[in-house]
């Protein structure tokens, strides 16, 4: 009978333990996720010059492929 029991109570432990790693695995992938954006948002804001001028010049030579 106490075996029994025992092993009821280590199964909801183990459950438990498992449902708590899956939360722990969202909020570290949600920290992996905000990492990225933060490092492409640096990045971007330090090309900001080179960014402008790619896509003023870009606009430029499609604009010469419009007929007018």
């Amino acid at each position: 009978m106490s075996e029994r029991i025992s092993l009821a109570i280590g199964r909801f432990f183990t459950y438990r333990h498992i449902r708590q790693e899956e939360g722990q695995g969202a909020v570290e992938y949600a920290l992996a996720v905000l990492a990225v954006a933060a490092i492409i948002a640096a990045a971007m804001a330090g090309f900001t010059t080179q960014i402008t001028n790619f896509m003023t010049g870009a606009g430029t030579k499609l604009q010469s492929y419009i007929p007018v």
